[in-house]
């Protein structure tokens, strides 16, 4: 893992240790994990999972997007399709961009299957075959795919 990628592990550790480990939306079963990271143009893509929640997250390998709003959304092209991302930004991680995979996680039984729904997540966010399915949104060739992932932009709503 990248140092990104273990900072974000050990800041959300600290999170639950020191604000979420006691409240009823914490399911006991998960643990801080990251999973599938990998790097998409200079950044660093992949699931984060929490006691509390699971979120596809896109940690930045540069400060190119400090410059919007706490809060907004931007729409990132994957291979899969367009996702929605929302930017934070924190003192200690840095700015970064997440989209929930499930806002809430008290249904999951253990780890192991958060982990495989996760890795399933960014298999088919990344299987273009995917893209665009119930829509009329044309399928990507493998030159536009190539092109999209060697530079991410991040498109405002």
């Amino acid at each position: 893992m990248s140092a990104s990628v273990d900072a974000l592990v050990a800041y959300y550790r600290k999170v639950y240790d020191e604000r979420m480990r006691d409240l009823p939306i914490v399911n006991d079963a998960l643990r801080v994990e990251a999973v599938g990271f990998r790097e998409l143009a200079e950044h660093q893509f992949g699931v984060l999972i929490t006691p509390w929640f699971i979120n596809l997250v896109l940690l930045p390998g540069t400060d190119r997007w400090e410059d919007r709003a706490q809060g907004s959304v931007c729409k990132i092209e994957l291979p899969g399709g367009k996702v929605d991302f929302t930017v934070a930004h924190d003192e200690m991680l840095g700015t970064s961009l997440s989209a929930a995979l499930f806002g809430t996680v008290q249904d999951f039984p253990d780890q192991a299957l958060a982990r495989d729904i996760a890795s399933e997540s960014l298999r088919l966010l990344f299987d273009e075959t995917f893209a665009g399915q119930g829509s009329e949104d044309k399928k990507m060739t493998r030159r536009e795919l190539l092109r999209r992932l060697g530079s991410i932009e991040c498109e405002e709503q």
